[in-house]
């Protein structure tokens, strides 16, 4: 491993640990998937390109686990910060938001999101329950 490596590898653990802390605030607005998956866009760059998927799940776990606020919305906490670290890594990923099929029609609606990496659930793994009901793909294939 080169210095540069090391060093990336630091600001990208700083940087993800930044926007982990101060997520709620950019959050604390709205609802609306759109809003939220604009938090989450890191546009056209890809600083962080080379970083594994799974090394950035498993940092974004790590980074989102002792949360000031948002508690009970983990898999939202570590989906925008998994997929707005994978687009700055220039790997294509979705986030899915799904509902459960058994909470319909139940006084609470139960709610999930998880992160996909080639057709695969990379992040927070949906129940067979689940049923997709939106999602957003990045643009890090096309940059």
């Amino acid at each position: 491993m080169t210095s540069g490596s090391v060093l990336r590898r630091a600001m990208f653990r700083v940087e993800m640990w930044f926007w982990a802390r101060t997520l709620p605030l950019r959050c604390r607005k709205s609802r609306d998937f759109a809003d939220i998956m604009k938090i989450a866009d890191a546009g056209a760059d890809r600083r962080y390109r080379g970083l594994a998927p799974a090394y950035i799940a498993h940092r974004a776990k790590r980074a989102a686990r002792r949360p000031w606020v948002m508690r009970d919305r983990r898999c939202l906490r570590e989906g925008i910060l998994a997929y707005r670290f994978l687009t700055l890594a220039g790997i294509p990923a979705a986030m899915h938001f799904g509902v459960d099929r058994k909470s319909i029609g139940s006084a609470r609606l139960s709610a999930h999101c998880w992160v996909v990496v080639d057709d695969k659930p990379l992040l927070n793994p949906p129940e067979p329950s689940m049923v997709t009901v939106f999602i957003e793909k990045n643009r890090a294939g096309s940059a």
